[in-house]
This record gives C-alpha cells, structure tokens and sequence, in this order.
C-alpha cells in the first residue's frame, strides 16, 4: 500500500515492526491468560467475551446485529435482551462520561466475521489497526525530522509500553489509530479525501476515548492555523487558542446543556476512587478487590483553583511515577524502566539542543499541549499506577517527538563521536 511507503524505513524494516507488534499482542494475551487467570477482570477478554453476544446475533436477527454493530435506533426496548446478557456494555460505573466500552465490542463483534472466535486473529486485526495509526504518526513528522529518523522511528513504534498496550485487543489500538490519522490527515486539508477522513476518526476518537479527543483537539486547530496562516508567531497563535478554548470549556455550562468539564473532573476522581478502594461490585456482582498499586489524590473540587494546585502532584504521578519501591510487579518494573529511560532521553536533548531560533516550535507545542493535557487528565483523577502506566501510552511517542525537535545531534556526535555509527542514519 502507497500508505507504508516511509521515508527514512525499508518495507523490510516495516515488515520488522509488525511482526513485533504481533509478539508483544500475544506476549499481553499470554499474560492475562496464564498469569493473571482470572478471564473476568482482564480487559483483553471482558470485551471480546460480550462481543459474541452481539455476534450471535447475525444467526437469528441480522437487521439487529447490524443494527447494534452501527448504533443505529439501538436503543429501544426490543435490544435489552442482548444488553442483559452482555456483562461490560452497560456498566454500572464510571458513569458521567460516554461508556466508551461500547466500541471495542463493536470492534469485536466485526472482527468476528473472519475469526471464528479465535481470539488472536484478534489480536492481529488490532496490531494492523494499530500500526496504520502509529505511521501516520510517523508520516506526519518525518517530513521534520529527516536526520533523525531511526530515533522517530523508536518513538514511535518501539517504545516498550506502547508496543504492550498498543498491541493487544485493547481501546488503546483503537485510540491509536484514530489519532495517527487525524493528525496525518489534519495537515492534508481541505481535500475532500482529508475532510471526510478527518471527520471520520474524530467521531471515533470521540466515541473510543471522549478526554483523548479533548486533548487533541487544540493541538489540531493550531497546527491547521499555523499551516494555512504561514510560520510566523507560532507562541502567539498557541495562546490565542489555548485561551479562546478555555474560556469557552469553563463556561460551557452556561450557554449549553454540556457539564463543566471541571464537574466532570472531579466526577470522574470520585468513581474511579470507589472503584480502586474496592466499592463496587463486578458484572458478575463479585466485590472488586482494591487496587494493588493505589495511591492517595488529593480532592479535586470542581474549580480551576483546586485543578490548578493538584495539577503539580497530577504531572508528577503520570510522569515520574512509580518510585523505585513501588516497583511491586513485572509490569510495574517495566513502566517504571521506562520512565527513566525517558527522562534520560529529555535530558539528554536538552543538553545537547539546537538554538531555539532554528527549532521548530509549531510542532514541539502541538505534541507538549497534547501530552500536558493527557497527562493532567489522567494524573487528576487517577489513583492506580498501573491504570497510569496504561492511559498515558498514547501520548508517549509525541513526548519524544516533541524533544527530538529540540535535539541537535550533530552537537552531541563532535562530544562523543563513538555514538557516530549508532546513530547515523
């Protein structure tokens, strides 16, 4: 496909990646299969059993799958049936926000058509979901980057936790997917092509990951300002927007029906704290044990002045978290490799960066607002570590990108030439 044809990445090389994306898929079903036993609980499973349900469907009532597949008048009394049967479509928390559930069992639910309930096809489908996402990633910052593209190239598709998460028959690959090609695409505009595509993964980015769509969304309107308007006070725009989009969200309520995000917020901290304290009972009406990697937030009221003074403890949770002596399993341990290897790689770009009047900062804003806002959202109302390890994989690789931007690495290559071999392209 035209699509894969990358500068900077051999088709063997592409080939290399997708085939490790497949291993880290069945490395994460191997996991939730053999280690973790407990099919109930494990995401990779609670979506795909319901999605049978759904599947089943096509057998007696076609119109209904269908129906259900595409959310068309599926709504009425006539599909309780199906909803009651299924045990993670309508859940009973997490309740004031879209059940964003609903998509990955559609996704599911398709995929069934070519499986036959075999659930690593699976696990394949999502990995080639994933990885179109993940190179309209790359495409979109490679144009940039042309000295650096084995280093784009592992930040975007090699970083340990997004190749996990990334890979498994998880919302993520879904969100992943949608992202990559909204961002691509977003700088194709206005071509028709463009236009209905970017409408399209918009809707889905939405539906799949509604805080996902809010991050992105003025990291997308800059960029298409930034490239229709020219270069040209690139700090300026970003604050114009940044402001407009603020005052409207916090003021949202007041000339719509939508809640203030910052209600939402604090909604948001309270039921997943029941949840991870043990609150709440599973589909199966089983108690939820608590958390085995909580942490303790401090209350987030629904005012920006309470946002504003969790925000410092909410950064450091996503970004620096888990300490060494949190460090309580194997996918903590990796989580917590993983945050130093990244901190390292910020360090070391800010040390050895370009003059700030050569770098790029259209896109070192666009990827830094995207991150900053994930990582606030997450950090604000989520006390687990490893639910923290798992959402901010989606931001991971713009966090890189964003300081790859900065990196001057010819400067660093004249202080150690032995680095030369490695990292020439």
């Amino acid at each position: 496909m035209k699509f894969f044809e990358l500068e900077g990445i051999s088709k063997r090389t592409l080939s290399i990646l997708f085939t490790i994306k497949i291993i880290f898929g069945l490395l994460l079903w191997a996991i939730y299969t053999f280690y973790y036993t407990d099919r109930s609980t494990a995401d990779i499973y609670k979506y795909f059993d319901d999605s049978k349900i759904l599947f089943d469907t096509l057998k007696t009532h076609p119109t209904h799958y269908f129906r259900m597949l595409l959310g068309i008048y599926n709504n009425t009394p006539e599909f309780d049936t199906y909803y009651n049967e299924m045990h993670y479509w309508s859940r009973k928390f997490y309740g004031s926000i879209y059940n964003d559930s609903h998509t990955i069992v559609r996704f599911n639910a398709f995929v069934r058509l070519f499986s036959f309930g075999y659930y690593n096809v699976h696990t394949v489908f999502i990995c080639f979901v994933s990885f179109i996402g993940l190179t309209g990633i790359y495409k979109t910052f490679a144009t940039y980057l042309k000295d650096k593209k084995r280093e784009l190239m592992f930040a975007v598709f090699l970083l340990p936790s997004v190749l996990f998460w990334g890979s498994g028959v998880l919302k993520e690959g879904i969100i992943i997917f949608a992202l990559g090609l909204s961002i691509y695409y977003t700088t194709k505009l206005f071509t028709p092509k463009a236009i209905i595509i970017c409408a399209a993964m918009a809707a889905l980015l939405a539906l799949s990951k509604f805080y996902v769509w809010l991050a992105i969304m003025p990291s997308l309107i800059f960029l298409l300002w930034f490239n229709k308007s020219g270069a040209s006070k690139p700090l300026l725009k970003f604050a114009i927007i940044i402001f407009t989009l603020s005052v409207i969200g916090l003021n949202i309520d007041s000339f719509t029906p939508i809640q203030n995000p910052l209600v939402t917020l604090s909604q948001k901290q309270i039921e997943f704290n029941q949840l991870a304290y043990g609150n709440f009972t599973d589909a199966y009406h089983h108690p939820i044990p608590v958390a085995g990697s909580l942490i303790k937030l401090d209350t987030l009221e629904p005012t920006a002045s309470s946002f504003l003074k969790n925000s410092p403890q909410a950064l450091l949770n996503t970004v620096v978290r888990p300490y060494p002596w949190e460090l309580k399993s194997p996918l903590m341990l990796m989580a917590g490799a993983e945050n130093i290897m990244i901190l390292a790689f910020i360090l070391l770009c800010l040390v050895f960066s370009k003059p700030f009047s050569i770098i790029h900062w259209e896109y070192v804003l666009f990827c830094l607002s995207f991150v900053l806002i994930q990582f606030l959202i997450i950090g604000e109302t989520t006390p687990v570590l490893g639910a923290i390890a798992r959402y901010k994989v989606i931001s991971l690789p713009f966090l890189l990108i964003a300081f790859l931007f900065m990196f001057d690495k010819n400067k660093l290559l004249k202080r150690i030439p032995v680095l030369t071999k490695l990292l020439s392209q």
